[in-house]
């Protein structure tokens, strides 16, 4: 990609909020384990504004949400809403659809991975139905500490801990979009 260089170049002070929303979206889809400011590039428009173009995505869709990190966290954009317009594309999401395109390409996603693009997805439209930040959401996804699991983690296991053997995986969805009712409706008062 043609660019002008890093975000590790300059400060995200003049990055436009809707360029870091765009990433902020793609990374909590995908879980991204690797977001860093060296691996958002940057460039201009025909008319001078500012774009960023994630790259490296070698380390998205995980097995488990145990390593995710963003850089935008610390960002003062990922503090500001989403735009009516990113809410609209986030409610437009379908992961089966999105699942089905990926086979269609020859891409058999193992189900670990199916399942955090699933969860992370369900986490990002609920998020901005209850009027989260991207900071909020980023953060339900990522550690405060090596040793202190993330919110979404704790979804996860306390659904695991809900089912009985051999638990389908519709039911097990079903268990972890309760749960995250219930903890996002305890962050979002």
């Amino acid at each position: 990609m043609e660019n002008s260089g890093s975000c590790e170049d300059i400060g995200p002070a003049g990055f436009p909020v809707e360029e870091v929303h765009k990433i902020t979206v793609l990374d909590i889809r995908l879980a991204n384990v690797d977001r860093h400011a060296g691996n958002i590039l940057m460039s201009k428009d025909d008319d001078g504004r500012t774009l960023l173009i994630p790259i490296d995505h070698g380390y998205c869709l995980p097995e488990s949400f145990e390593d995710c990190t963003f850089e935008w966290l610390y960002w003062p954009q990922a503090r500001v809403p989403y735009s009516a317009a990113t809410i609209r594309y986030i409610q437009s999401l379908d992961t089966e659809e999105d699942i089905g395109l990926l086979q269609f390409h020859g891409w058999d996603l193992p189900l670990e991975c199916a399942r955090i693009l699933r969860i992370s997805t369900m986490l990002l439209k609920k998020g901005v139905e209850l009027g989260l930040t991207p900071f909020t959401i980023g953060s339900v996804m990522c550690r405060e500490t090596l040793n202190t699991k993330s919110m979404i983690e704790e979804i996860v296991l306390e659904a695991q801990a809900s089912m009985l053997p051999d638990f389908s995986e519709a039911s097990f969805l079903e268990s972890v979009s309760q749960i995250m009712d219930r903890r996002l409706s305890e962050i979002s008062e």
